[in-house]
């Protein structure tokens, strides 16, 4: 009877009856509220739904909104789930809900310290270092990885150990092979993390190198995730990269920094006139940083380059960065 009311009432006003929509509720959360339920950057989502299909937002008649149903939206926490633990998203996208949550809970039974175990630090893995015991250090940086998240893995472990590793080296407590083994461990830790948080859409972009006569890069490589952690977008040339073609490569990729890690072990003079090199050739707009524990040795730096060296001044930097791209 209510129905037959509505149609007259139609019907006198002479208007058509308007559809019931549903409500957002119903159909689905947006892309905003996805990346805060998840964790996932909203860059993230979008180049997961280009390369591999998933999620699938829907988007209502009438309007440009993208919305994501209950049922994708959980499953999104489980890949992140899955990611946290050393997965890749092409190891887990195509995998049902029920899949992805046999297998982060079969990685967590496997992995899960037992109770009281703290996570392994500093002193602990040299020590597993002295014993060339590299299952248990890939182990324990899995594990330290899955348990501080990305970040603080990095900034809290990573980056102490590498540190602490090279002091070991340079009193011959440790051999090349032992300091070489540690820097393998890391960096592939390291990229693994990368792979599964890098978006491709960040800003600001930033190009990572080191100059001719540095070979070191794990610094970078802490720089890239860090980054990337940080909604910006990095982009890695290596080692021992000529100034001309770092900044033939921020041209080309649209750069809006350079960043340039040096270890104390840098030629000082070397390091300088490869960054007035650098400076001269770096279009007027892209910053150009200076990074690792052997940048402040320098002593004067082009006018246009700047110190950052630690995890505050990084952040700062890439504001700046991010507000001027």
């Amino acid at each position: 009877m209510a129905g037959l009311v509505e149609v007259l009432y139609s019907f006198c006003i002479g208007q058509p009856l308007r559809p019931k929509i549903s409500s957002p509720v119903e159909l689905g959360s947006s892309i905003k509220v996805v990346s805060e339920l998840t964790g996932l950057p909203l860059g993230t989502l979008r180049a997961w739904e280009r390369r591999y299909g998933f999620p699938q937002p829907t988007r209502p008649e009438g309007t440009n909104r993208r919305l994501y149903p209950s049922e994708q939206v959980e499953r999104l926490r489980l890949v992140a789930r899955a990611l946290k633990q050393g997965y890749r998203p092409g190891d887990v996208m195509s995998l049902s809900s029920a899949q992805v949550l046999a297998l982060v809970k079969s990685e967590t039974e496997d992995r899960a310290a037992p109770r009281g175990r703290a996570i392994a630090d500093v002193p602990a893995l040299l020590d597993l270092l002295v014993q060339d015991d590299v299952k248990r250090i890939e182990d324990e940086l899995r594990l330290a990885a899955a348990a501080l998240g990305a970040k603080r893995f990095v900034t809290e472990l990573a980056q102490p150990l590498a540190v602490a590793v090279g002091k070991a080296w340079s009193e011959g407590k440790l051999a090349i092979r032992q300091e070489h083994v540690m820097t393998e461990c890391l960096t592939t830790k390291l990229r693994a993390l990368l792979s599964s948080h890098e978006a491709d859409e960040g800003a600001p972009l930033v190009v990572l190198a080191t100059l001719p006569g540095e070979p070191h890069t794990l610094g970078l490589q802490m720089v890239a995730l860090y980054a990337a952690l940080s909604a910006a977008k990095p982009r890695l040339l290596g080692a021992n990269t000529p100034a001309a073609q770092v900044a033939a490569a921020a041209r080309a990729f649209g750069a809006h920094a350079v960043g340039i890690a040096l270890t104390p072990a840098a030629d000082p003079v070397s390091a300088r006139q490869g960054l007035k090199s650098l400076a001269r050739a770096l279009p007027p707009t892209v910053a150009l940083w200076v990074g690792g524990s052997g940048a402040r040795g320098l002593g004067k730096l082009p006018p246009r380059a700047e110190v950052v060296d630690s995890w505050p001044t990084l952040d700062l930097a890439l504001a700046r960065a991010r507000k001027a791209s």
